[in-house]
């Protein structure tokens, strides 16, 4: 099943998402998810950590506020693409790996309690590289096996077209993907989700990411709309197959 357009999205049913960081669900599926609620569906998002390690500018968000910061951040985001449901999972940023027991067994109860039909997540290289993308991975897949209802999990991708247009120019100039020295591609046609986002749901995504300037204005100072739009209009994902 290849889903490619809004009226896809209400295939995906339930939409449970688990991510690492703060702002991890907006960059790779902001549209999907505001399309989702628009559509009526249930979206519940997890997140592991307060990202309190995403220092970019120690003068203006302090590493000592940081998760402060960046919790009040995601809060507007989410206000914007419509999301309320949602649980931080209180983890270290950048320790995720040492907790494999644990947030297994929390996602799994999540997983019983929400039974969400779909499951947006990181795949094994965790998109960027970054080890705790990659333990977030581990810990939904073998969640998932023991649920009492397993859900169908979708693992985040970069496309080959949106990284030639302009992903790798972001990359050179902020070294957006810094954990690896390039990104695991997929063309579009391959992916089992490819929404290219229209105006409306841009314009929401867009505004969710400009709600999290500690993590995304030196982004929107060096770089035009037309270049983001190119970056992030594609939310891509393939179906983990257990």
């Amino acid at each position: 099943m290849k889903l490619r357009t809004p009226e896809d999205i209400k295939k995906l049913g339930v939409i449970l998402g688990v991510w690492a960081h703060p702002d991890d669900e907006t960059f790779s599926s902001g549209g999907i998810l505001a399309n989702a609620i628009a559509n009526g569906q249930r979206v519940v998002c997890l997140t592991a950590t307060s990202g309190e390690q995403g220092v970019q500018d120690e003068l203006k968000w302090p590493r000592s506020k940081l998760a402060e910061i960046r919790k009040a951040e995601h809060d507007e985001a989410y206000k914007i693409l419509g999301i309320t449901e949602h649980h931080w999972l209180g983890y270290k940023d950048g320790l995720c790996k040492s907790n494999n027991l644990v947030a297994i067994e929390t996602i799994r109860q999540f997983i019983n309690k929400i039974q969400p039909d779909t499951i947006l997540t990181f795949g094994a290289d965790g998109l960027t590289g970054h080890t705790d993308h990659q333990a977030v991975h581990k810990w939904v897949t073998k969640a998932n096996i023991s649920a009492e209802k397993k859900a169908k999990i979708y693992q985040a991708v970069i496309t080959t077209e949106q990284y030639e247009a302009s992903l790798i120019r972001l990359d050179e100039r902020l070294n957006f993907f810094f954990n690896i020295d390039h990104p695991k591609l997929k063309k579009e046609k391959d992916c089992d989700i490819c929404l290219n986002l229209d105006k409306e749901l841009f314009d929401i995504k867009y505004r969710a990411l400009q709600a999290m300037p500690s993590q995304t204005q030196k982004m929107m100072d060096i770089f035009d709309r037309g270049t983001l739009v190119s970056a992030f209009s594609t939310e891509a994902f393939i179906k983990y197959n257990s």
